[in-house]
């Protein structure tokens, strides 16, 4: 296996623990999630199949451990259309940020498409809430959908701060790691050279 690969596996193995122990371990409250990070991260840095697996599997086996309702039809897909999708929806964010600013587009454009990802979750996951209503909380109809979307908006707050959070943080993490690997590997092919007996010409 290639030193990139195994670079690609640590950096995937890394963010999906981080998701998979935040939904299972240290719950950082009301949706406030790292699913959305690692989902967008992956996307950047390994592309939107390695994103959609990733995504499958930590809402697949943290719900094995904290369990699940009829709802998960919805949290399920709420996660993993985006996942899907995600090289088009960073790609066209970035091509938009892009005209505006190309020096920061990048950690503008990766939280932006984690905010569109809490969007998207926000408004499908509470259309489930008002479809599947077992406990009679909200009436079938357009007033009881506009209920449930209206109650539903502190945890989308805690969604988008999630995201506007920990998506740069891991983005600004994962370079500098990137740069201190490359600049080891650049000090020790300089100590390398400069160690290494010289050819003489005669």
């Amino acid at each position: 296996m290639k030193k990139s690969e195994i670079k690609q596996n640590l950096l995937f193995i890394s963010l999906f623990l981080i998701a998979f122990l935040e939904r299972t371990v240290f719950d950082l409250g009301a949706n406030v999630e790292l699913l959305t990070t690692a989902l967008i991260l992956t996307c950047f840095f390994m592309g939107g199949k390695k994103a959609f697996w990733l995504t499958l599997a930590v809402i697949a086996l943290s719900d094995r451990i904290i369990g699940n309702s009829k709802i998960f039809l919805f949290t399920w897909s709420g996660f993993l259309i985006p996942a899907l999708f995600s090289e088009k929806i960073v790609g066209s964010i970035k091509s938009w940020i892009g005209k505006l600013t190309k020096r920061l587009s990048n950690t503008i454009t990766l939280p932006l498409a984690g905010v569109s990802v809490n969007i998207f979750f926000y408004l499908w996951t509470n259309f489930g809430v008002w479809a599947l209503d077992s406990w009679g909380m909200y009436t079938k109809d357009l007033s009881g959908l506009v209920r449930c979307y209206i109650n539903g908006l502190p945890f989308l707050k805690n969604q988008i701060v999630s995201s506007l959070v920990f998506i740069p943080l891991g983005y600004l993490t994962i370079k500098t790691v990137i740069l201190l690997d490359k600049k080891l590997k650049l000090d020790f092919l300089r100590k390398k050279s400069i160690s290494s007996p010289q050819t003489k010409v005669n």
